[in-house]
């Protein structure tokens, strides 16, 4: 859920809340159930991206993926570590999406790219507390 921050002043900037939400997912959910999710709410994003068909949910299959390859190596319960790691994969993303597109996006934008990885880092904690309430509630 890639959102435009205060879009009359600032149009190249967005925030990623997609990311926190998939931490979240690899912290409390497990992979059977997570997984899937990922796949479904992808595709339903995929509908109002515009972007190429597939590209969308490729790219958050391959976040979600590293992230649940790593989630034994790395403490992500740690709330420095969630913001480390929002930060890192909406650079990767934008990264990712420029190489498969093939497209020149970044030019005159790093500076918007940057406050946009800070915004989606500093907001991702805030999203794993959130799919951590959300499962503790209907688990219960």
């Amino acid at each position: 859920m890639e959102v435009t921050v205060i879009p009359s002043i600032w149009t190249d900037l967005r925030v990623d809340f997609f990311i926190g939400m998939i931490i979240g997912q690899i912290i409390y959910i497990p992979f059977s159930q997570g997984f899937p999710f990922i796949i479904l709410s992808a595709l339903i994003l995929q509908a109002f991206s515009g972007a190429r068909i597939g590209l969308i949910p490729l790219i958050y299959i391959l976040v979600f993926l590293s992230l649940d390859m790593i989630k034994n190596l790395v403490y992500f319960e740690n709330v420095y570590t969630q913001m480390m790691l929002g930060f890192v994969c909406y650079l990767v993303l934008i990264c990712v999406s420029l190489i498969f597109t093939g497209s020149s996006a970044l030019e005159g934008k790093a500076l918007s790219l940057l406050f946009g990885a800070i915004l989606s880092g500093a907001i991702s904690p805030a999203m794993v507390y959130i799919v951590c309430r959300l499962q503790t509630i209907y688990e219960s």
